[in-house]
């Protein structure tokens, strides 16, 4: 059996130059499974080459001329028509195997930009939005009042009266905000109010004293309102977790989220642009809130 099927044995005559300036061989030469012999009129074998080995130095009108490989001297002259086709067979299939797959190095070159591409534009889009999916909205404040405590970033909570509970409620009722609202007063020492997710918002007591503390005040309501629409405030917030984070918490891992307070302080400039007419407080409302400090 020969490594070609319709061929049960194939052999024929060729010219064999073992190498240069050395004289030509009239020989015989055997294919085989995976290798051809080549053996002297006698039936001795001289050489033999493996399939995988072989290439095309020349094609001739009358013969083609083949080597062992392209840094060896050895030369095989073949003008058997069938020895050729067979051997030549064989080179191409050598070409193939030494190149294997070009469909599959081209689909590789062309999955692997999408792939960067996938991870680097959809990918983290897509942990944000199935962690945004898994996250009720009554747990936001959860997870901000555990990284507060945790930091310690935030303290001395003054007292809430009942008229600002009754605040929180109307606006979370007349606005739709699923998380509700927490207005906290603190005597720390913060640059500004804060707006977090979870509806919670944060202002320091001595930010009261200045003048129209009452408007402004107002405009922080509505930047807030905002904010807890959409939960973009908490989708803000995904948007600072590294990616594996998220991954580990949608895998139902225990991870340990981060909280850049600096990045939810509330600026002047976005105070004046949110101002309005808008009266969302009742005067004792208002008193109570400004003077929570004090009892």
């Amino acid at each position: 059996m020969t490594a070609i099927k319709k061929y049960q044995i194939l052999e024929s005559k060729g010219f064999w130059i073992k190498s240069k300036g050395k004289e030509v061989t009239e020989v015989i030469i055997s294919f085989g499974k995976s290798s051809i012999i080549i053996s002297d009129t006698n039936a001795t074998p001289l050489d033999h080459w493996n399939f995988n080995s072989i290439v095309i130095l020349q094609k001739r009108t009358r013969s083609t001329i083949f080597s062992p490989g392209p840094e060896r001297e050895e030369q095989l002259i073949v003008q058997d028509k069938e020895m050729i086709e067979a051997m030549t067979i064989i080179c191409e299939h050598s070409k193939i195997s030494s190149n294997p797959m070009p469909k599959f190095n081209y689909f590789i070159k062309l999955v692997i930009p999408l792939l960067m591409v996938f991870f680097f534009f959809y990918l983290p889009s897509m942990l944000r939005f199935i962690t945004l999916d898994i996250i009720e909205p009554y747990h936001e404040v959860i997870f901000v009042n555990t990284l507060l405590e945790k930091e310690d970033s935030v303290g001395n909570i003054c007292p809430k009266q009942k008229e600002t509970v009754g605040l929180e409620k109307m606006i979370a009722s007349s606005y739709g905000i699923e998380t509700g609202i927490n207005i906290s007063i603190t005597k720390s020492s913060l640059p500004s109010p804060v707006i977090l997710p979870g509806g919670v918002i944060i202002v320091p007591f001595d930010w009261f004293l200045q003048s129209e503390s009452y408007q402004k005040f107002e405009a922080l309501l509505n930047l807030a309102l905002d904010a807890f629409e959409g939960r973009k405030v908490f989708i803000y917030f995904l948007k600072e977790q590294k990616l594996s984070t998220l991954l580990y918490h949608i895998l139902g891992l225990d991870v340990q989220f981060r909280l850049n307070l600096g990045n939810y302080y509330v600026s002047e400039n976005e105070l004046d642009i949110a101002a309005n007419t808008n009266n969302y407080i009742k005067d004792e409302e208002w008193i109570s809130i400004r003077n929570s400090c004090l009892n």
